[in-house]
């Protein structure tokens, strides 16, 4: 117990060490007095020296900003004091929890017998324990944490083990995103290409449909013209001179009527459009 206050008590005093001795904090971005090496923050050393304080405020000799020694190490080594603090306190602590109830002694023997840990007070003196059977505390700690540390082995490996399926599957889920993806583009290519096909064929079919009609529009619009001339023809002549051309009227008819035939009758084209 001595030694563990002991080591706690060093770090303590080597903590008060590199305490600014100003504001008596932790030290935050140190600086040291080249006259007297004290430490201290530098905001403090600094608010100090410019409200016209041109001395240093524990040895008094003339200092100024720029005189300072600016001490990069020292928050390294307050942040290992911090942690050899704690582990000290981590330590002391699991100490006091090793201590008889009864005599506030050290834990230093396992009866075997009533499976507890005792002090050697208890093993010696009380009644309870007499004629069991004793063991050193350690020898049976060092017995019990192997077979633990055993165990937390097999669980660690297959904390691994689950890493590793976790990465697996991480990897499986990248394949078959990729897969995906890959998929994907060759359907958008094979659909292009299908778009073109389409097109294509409907270009063909529209520009058959086009040919046919403007036939068929050219045709009607000749009949028309030549009904109009005929109608015209009847209307504006006499009787005598209908009579007259009417040979003539009906020949014209005719020609009219065998050159119409002379168009074939337009094929329907297919609203199907094959792949």
């Amino acid at each position: 117990m001595s030694s563990l206050s002991n080591g706690t008590n060093t770090v303590d005093s080597l903590a008060e060490v590199f305490r600014c001795f100003i504001c008596m904090e932790k030290l935050s971005d140190a600086r040291l007095c080249p006259h007297c090496s004290k430490l201290c923050c530098y905001p403090c050393i600094r608010r100090w020296l410019t409200d016209q304080h041109q001395q240093c405020p524990h040895c008094r000799a003339t200092l100024r900003l720029h005189d300072l020694v600016n001490c990069r190490w020292a928050e390294e080594v307050t942040s290992q004091l911090d942690s050899l603090k704690i582990n000290e306190m981590t330590k002391q602590k699991r100490e006091e929890k090793d201590k008889c109830e009864l005599h506030n002694e050290t834990l230093t023997v396992y009866c075997s017998s009533c499976s507890k840990c005792i002090c050697h007070q208890c093993a010696l003196f009380n009644v309870t324990h007499t004629g069991h059977n004793f063991l050193p505390l350690d020898d049976v700690y060092k017995a019990n944490i192997s077979i633990i540390n055993e165990r937390l082995g097999h669980l660690k490996r297959r904390h691994v083990e689950l890493i590793c399926f976790t990465q697996d599957i991480e990897r499986n889920s990248e394949n078959v995103k990729a897969g995906k993806d890959e998929r994907f583009r060759e359907i958008r290519n094979a659909m292009y290409t299908m778009q073109l096909n389409l097109d294509e064929q409907f270009k063909m079919k529209l520009n058959t449909l086009n040919i046919q009609r403007t036939q068929m529009t050219t045709q009607t619009e000749f009949i028309e013209h030549a009904l109009h001339d005929i109608e015209h023809r009847l209307s504006s002549n006499g009787k005598a001179e209908v009579i007259e051309k009417q040979q003539d009227l009906l020949n014209s008819i005719q020609m009219i009527y065998e050159k119409s035939k002379t168009i074939f009758v337009p094929t329907p084209i297919s609203n199907d459009f094959p792949r």
